[in-house]
């Protein structure tokens, strides 16, 4: 009997220090447990809020589709911008038509990545006015 009281004396600061980890893991973790929780509260509430004002969900959805099919759209353009024509060192007239066709392969780009920013604004404010409405 006394040697187990020996041992759990010996023991007992070791299974103190677990239990303080252990403690201090725990705590850790559930801090960001309830940070994530806290997330994903606010988002159902979002999605209540949304969901009661039906337009303002079709008009995102309806936005985030368009900007998906612009993304390609613009993947389309970027990828003619950078294509190099292998025949470009020939006459002078086809270097200067491929300047031209160049210079408006960059201009629709550039209009394709403006119309992004706009959807990407729209989508903002959309989501400005749910996260406003949850307040």
């Amino acid at each position: 009997m006394e040697n187990w009281i020996a041992w759990a004396t010996l023991l007992s600061p070791i299974i103190s220090g677990i239990a303080i980890i252990v403690a201090l893991i725990v705590a850790r973790s559930s801090s960001k447990d309830a940070k994530e929780q806290i997330k994903a509260i606010r988002h159902l509430l979002d999605v209540f809020v949304a969901a009661n004002n039906l337009d303002i969900v079709e008009a995102q959805r309806k936005y985030q589709q368009q900007l998906v099919a612009l993304n390609s759209q613009i993947e389309d353009a970027q990828m003619a911008v950078d294509i190099v024509n292998p025949f470009s060192g020939g006459a002078r007239i086809d270097r200067i038509m491929n300047a031209q066709e160049k210079s408006q392969q960059i201009e629709h780009l550039n209009r394709l990545l403006t119309k992004r920013k706009e959807m990407e604004i729209n989508l903002t404010l959309i989501q400005d006015y749910i996260n406003k409405s949850t307040r």
